[in-house]
């Protein structure tokens, strides 16, 4: 059983007793609170006094979405930062070595090491949830809304853990291990969605003439690959997926119509969301197989 894993109690034990984890929390909680509270300070100043009903909506989604946003900021820098050293300090610690002398498995080892620092991150995530009650208070957000963003930030979590995992049984240096998980967290949420934007914002024009002159049936597979593009990253995953849930209100199958074809054409496509988190959750699965087998190759 996963919770008599030795090396996941330890991890636990170590990290969860004494002031730190308390602290972390708090400051976590804190931080976040009061970025809430200035937002809110300041949208409510800003109410023109006409419309209000609208405004408080709009106001909820502001404080749901920086939310959201600071959540997913915290993921892709603190999985990183608890799991990038947990294989690779046993060796520069040489301790390792005494871990191979056991009857502990590798499955056991990159197991424990994983799930102790995937439930650290959620124990951050969990906790942040109550504040999300001011934008039920003022309205404008709903349940629906907030399980799909839940969902996707423990993706997040899962899948920046496994790459740390991934990347610590692969070099043997923390640092090299650390700067490269951090890496490939932050062109995940930033990079690629920034690259994205500046692509569509110089090249639109030309794709739309270009667009415009294909068969339908390649505009339909070129409309595939773009949503599946779409749902590879958090940051455009979470737009577009609260983009079709106002538009739609379906959270499962979207309708997208077609651009630029005569006669026009629609097709349904799943949510970026089950994209993203089919995609990352098997990506994650490989990562932790793949740490797995490092950690066997180098008992053998």
């Amino acid at each position: 059983m996963i919770w008599k894993n030795p090396v996941l109690v330890k991890e636990i034990r170590t990290r969860m007793r004494g002031n730190r984890a308390f602290v972390v929390i708090s400051a976590h909680l804190l931080t976040l609170g009061l970025i809430i509270l200035v937002a809110y300070a300041l949208y409510i100043s800003s109410m023109s006094g006409y419309n209000r009903m609208e405004e408080r909506r709009n106001l909820g989604k502001v404080l749901f979405g920086l939310l959201v946003s600071l959540e997913l900021v915290v993921i892709s820098f603190t999985a990183p930062a608890l799991t990038a050293g947990t294989i690779s300090s046993e060796r520069e610690h040489q301790t390792f070595d005494l871990l191979q002398v056991t009857l502990l498995k590798p499955r056991s080892l990159v197991l424990g090491k994983y799930i102790s620092s995937l439930v650290f991150i959620f124990l951050l995530l969990f906790t942040a949830i109550p504040l999300q009650s001011p934008a039920f208070l003022v309205g404008g957000v709903r349940v629906q809304e907030l399980i799909l963003g839940v969902v996707i930030l423990v993706t997040c979590a899962v899948t920046f853990c496994a790459v740390g995992i991934f990347f610590s049984s692969v070099f043997k240096r923390t640092l090299i291990s650390t700067v490269s998980s951090y890496a490939f967290a932050i062109f995940t949420v930033f990079g690629a969605p920034l690259l994205g934007l500046f692509f569509v914002a110089f090249a639109a024009n030309s794709l739309s003439d270009l667009f415009g002159g294909l068969p339908l049936s390649v505009k339909g597979a070129a409309l595939v690959v773009g949503w599946l593009l779409i749902s590879l990253t958090p940051t455009t995953t979470i737009i577009a997926t609260e983009s079709f849930l106002l538009s739609q209100n379906n959270a499962w199958l979207l309708r997208v119509d077609l651009p630029l074809s005569n006669p026009s054409m629609q097709m349904f496509l799943p949510s970026p969301w089950i994209l993203f988190v089919a995609f990352y959750g098997l990506f994650s699965i490989v990562l932790l197989i793949a740490s797995i087998l490092m950690v066997r190759r180098v008992e053998s």
